[in-house]
């Protein structure tokens, strides 16, 4: 497998939510932008990560503070690790979607999607 950078891969142009948000906003803004994620962000840092299963079981009138994962909960990926074959097996195994990128300030600069590795892999 070729080593390459989480940074090579991933997606820069991703929603952001605060936590603050409406969870019935954020089900509109995910489905405009045909999303399932997005992390939850509060000057600059991640603080949670929000799915559309974490929308539909919660209320549409409550804020995202309320139904999103905390951090202690999810991967957070650094943008310099390497996409390994034991990531790979990690986002098989856990059927995981995506995961936040954050850089070495643990400042959101992006997502790491199944689907943005299929792309990756499709177009090299």
């Amino acid at each position: 497998m070729m080593i390459m950078k989480v940074k090579e891969v991933m997606n820069k142009d991703f929603i952001k939510i605060s936590p603050n948000d409406i969870g019935g906003e954020v089900v509109q803004t995910l489905y405009k932008e045909k999303k399932n994620y997005a992390p939850v962000i509060e000057d600059g840092k991640l603080v949670g990560w929000i799915t559309a299963l974490d929308l539909l079981i919660g209320c549409k009138h409550s804020k995202i503070e309320d139904l999103m994962l905390l951090i202690d909960e999810i991967k957070i990926l650094k943008e310099n690790d390497e996409v390994t074959d034991e990531l790979i097996d990690e986002i098989i195994k856990n059927e995981d979607i995506a995961y936040p990128v954050i850089n070495d300030r643990d400042e959101v600069v992006g997502t790491l999607s199944v689907f943005d590795l299929l792309k990756y892999y499709k177009n090299r």
